[in-house]
């Protein structure tokens, strides 16, 4: 599928659960829209209660380079180091070949729902 500018990545969905927040998202991963998305996930992951984890669902990415996934590798490592627990769930065939070809399978944490 060509993507076009107009293709952009969008939050589809954003459940607040007891023990996390699980953000969806669509559309083209690139390097600009992860960095929305970082601010995205700051601000969600600002909980009340004390409990900070955020679960991305990345099953409607549709394009990811290995350069956004080495990004958002890096954006899950800055939020853990800031004490806020980023995983990864659903992802994408896309997402994963990006992941995969990064060699940064290991390195994510993956959820089930």
């Amino acid at each position: 599928m060509a993507q076009g500018p107009d293709f952009k990545l969008v939050v589809r969905d954003v459940q607040a659960g007891d023990d996390a927040v699980w953000v969806g998202v669509a559309g083209v991963l690139g390097l600009d829209e992860l960095q929305l998305l970082t601010e995205a996930v700051a601000q969600l992951a600002q909980g009340e209660d004390g409990t900070r984890r955020v679960v991305l669902d990345l099953s409607g990415v549709s394009y990811c380079s290995r350069d956004s996934a080495f990004a958002l590798w890096g954006m899950c490592a800055g939020f853990e180091a800031m004490g806020v627990r980023a995983r990864l769930a659903e992802v994408s065939t896309m997402a994963r070949i990006a992941v995969v070809g990064a060699r940064l399978n290991k390195r994510f944490s993956f959820l089930e729902r």
